[in-house]
């Protein structure tokens, strides 16, 4: 199986994450996950909720299903910014629609004054140079066209392994 780890030469970690909403100066995120892949195989994992400090807007638990309840008990983005740090350190930074999930992420990590600015693949930009001919690359396009599959559609994890399964394709 050659995936993008291996032709990059490099490490890659498929991220995903869930917000309160879509201004990162003002938002914050609800639930990340990052699978790190080295030399085509799947290495490191890490998903968790993340505790905004503020109430989930209804139209986000309604598309996520991620209640003010459920993050009530969740780590703070600062519980878990160390351990971030590491599955993303020195990897290529994977992501569908990858300016959204990098600047929620490089605003939360400004926040905590510690600097984020990794090497980036967008999976929509490389859906639309090997698919031209695909009149969406959505990632729910995406799912049907090749058949991925996921437990749960915008959740942090399910989303980041559909990711996974792009590249390997």
């Amino acid at each position: 199986m050659r995936v993008i780890s291996q032709i990059l030469n490099r490490p890659v970690v498929c991220v995903d994450i869930e917000t309160d909403g879509m201004n990162h100066l003002s938002g914050h995120i609800i639930e990340v996950a990052a699978i790190r892949i080295e030399n085509g195989v799947v290495v490191d994992e890490f998903k968790t909720l993340i505790n905004p400090g503020i109430k989930i807007p209804y139209f986000i638990t309604n598309l996520t299903g991620i209640t003010t309840d459920d993050v009530a008990a969740a780590p703070t983005f600062e519980a878990v910014s160390d351990r971030l740090q590491e599955i993303l350190n020195g990897a290529v930074f994977v992501a569908h629609n990858a300016r959204f999930d990098y600047s929620f992420l490089r605003q939360e990590f400004r926040r905590l004054d510690i600097n984020f600015d990794p090497k980036q693949l967008c999976t929509v930009k490389l859906s639309r140079r090997l698919y031209p001919d695909q009149r969406s690359h959505k990632l729910a396009s995406l799912i049907s066209e090749h058949g991925f599959s996921y437990a749960a559609r915008h959740r942090a994890y399910d989303d980041a392994h559909i990711l996974v399964q792009f590249l390997n394709k």
